[in-house]
């Protein structure tokens, strides 16, 4: 498919809703001129507030840049008007991998290592190809979880997402951007000691993340207990590491280990963990069925809504392009932005205008912490940075409905001391 940026008049349509999240929508899109299928990421320029712009920008301009086997393709931006919004919206065009998210697969299996470990490797081994990259392009992810790992209709495909949070690396000569305190970017739970202190986030802490990923992929559950303040304190300034899984193996925990040394000048780094045993001999699943859909023409009929019987296959495709486009054309949600996911669709999730699946929830119940909720706070500094968070429980009672039945929104409200509010937990957090 042609790349575009920035056309005045969008060559694609619009079809089902994929998700929605914190920074936009995602849906389904089809190319007019080759069929094309691929996923939009999008703002509405009306009603989107400064910072989801700015994220969504962020990505762009970083994923623009970037061209690797391992990191969801960029297939161009622009910028489309719509009858419901005289701003229009701003639009992120990549590649639609429809199976999902690693996290998706690791909720619904229980455990990805049921599977196959050799599943397990081969995706740390994707994942860990794509940082390499990435670090050698100037570039830190800064939000690496299995939400942001996208897998493929086979279990080969598996690609680094969702650049909203990644920085350009500050090349100081102390290599610590001379003791200034940083403004922690990405999910607390997947943060390393040093980005939660507010010292550093760079390379290493990317590494550290990729260990709570590889447990989280392993247990379906974020590597560390969602206890609010505590958390924050354990994976700050305590000498605790995660529990490593029992059904892990013994090279896979040491990986994991390697992973999540808590001196970052001690913890290894890309070059040297796609060394490591675990992950060394890795190869694609043997057993691989169809690759991710690039046209119209390779869905099921079961990806789209169900029609009476078609005359031939090429009615078929026509109908199913035009099942793809609204009635209403070209029309932008805004509510916020998950990630690009096929599970969301497959799970029931309400993804109609005007409704969103995650963030009103969790914004209402921002709005209605309960009053006189004893406020921790804690101030994870070394004696050098100073970042002071903030924590406040929700009523647990608060509950919303995810891929897999009941997952607590957030569960708490964070602060850091640049007052830049969060939700922390196994839901996305943006401090920046």
């Amino acid at each position: 498919m042609e790349k575009q940026s920035n056309s005045k008049k969008p060559s694609w349509v619009r079809g089902k809703c994929l998700g929605k999240g914190a920074f936009g929508t995602v849906s389904l899109a089809i190319h007019q001129s080759d069929g094309a299928v691929f996923a939009v990421k999008s703002v509405d320029l009306a009603t989107g507030v400064p910072s989801q712009l700015d994220s969504l920008e962020n990505e762009i301009r970083i994923l623009r840049s970037l061209s690797s086997p391992y990191v969801v393709e960029y297939l161009g931006d622009d910028v489309t008007k719509n009858e419901t919004s005289a701003a229009g919206s701003r639009n992120l065009h990549v590649e639609y991998m429809q199976g999902g998210t690693v996290s998706d697969v690791a909720i619904v299996k229980q455990r990805l290592a049921d599977l196959d470990e050799r599943i397990l490797r081969w995706h740390t081994r994707c994942l860990l190809s794509a940082l390499k990259y990435m670090h050698g392009q100037g570039i830190v992810h800064c939000d690496v979880k299995g939400k942001n790992v996208l897998v493929g209709q086979d279990f080969s495909s598996v690609k680094l997402a969702d650049f909203g949070s990644a920085i350009e690396i500050v090349k100081e000569s102390r290599g610590d951007r001379c003791g200034t305190v940083i403004t922690p970017r990405g999910s607390p739970l997947w943060m390393a000691p040093e980005v939660i202190r507010g010292e550093y986030q760079g390379p290493e802490s990317d590494v550290w993340s990729l260990g709570c990923t590889v447990i989280e992929m392993v247990t379906g559950k974020p590597a560390w207990e969602d206890q609010g303040l505590k958390s924050l304190t354990r994976i700050a300034n305590s000498d605790e590491l995660p529990r490593l899984p029992a059904e892990l193996s013994e090279l896979g925990k040491d990986f994991v280990e390697k992973c999540l040394i808590r001196d970052r000048t001690q913890r290894w780094s890309c070059d040297q963990l796609l060394q490591h045993p675990f992950v060394a001999s890795a190869s694609a699943p043997s057993e691989i069925g169809e690759s991710s859909p690039r046209c119209v023409l390779d869905f099921s009929s079961s990806d789209f809504e169900e029609d009476e019987n078609t005359g031939n296959f090429e009615t078929w495709a026509r109908e199913r392009i035009s099942k793809l486009a609204t009635e209403e054309g070209v029309v932008w949600e805004s509510d916020g932005w998950v990630t690009v996911r096929s599970y969301a669709r497959e799970s029931g999730v309400n993804c109609e205008e005007g409704t969103s699946t995650e963030y009103p929830e969790l914004m209402r119940i921002m709005k209605e912490m309960i009053e006189g909720t004893n406020l921790e706070t804690a101030d994870c500094s070394d004696g050098t940075h100073s970042v002071e968070w903030q924590c406040s429980n929700y009523k647990q009672s608060k509950r919303s409905k995810w891929s897999s039945g009941e997952l607590r929104c957030g569960g708490w409200r964070c602060e850091c001391s640049t007052g830049s509010s969060c939700l922390y937990g196994s839901q996305k957090m943006e401090l920046a």
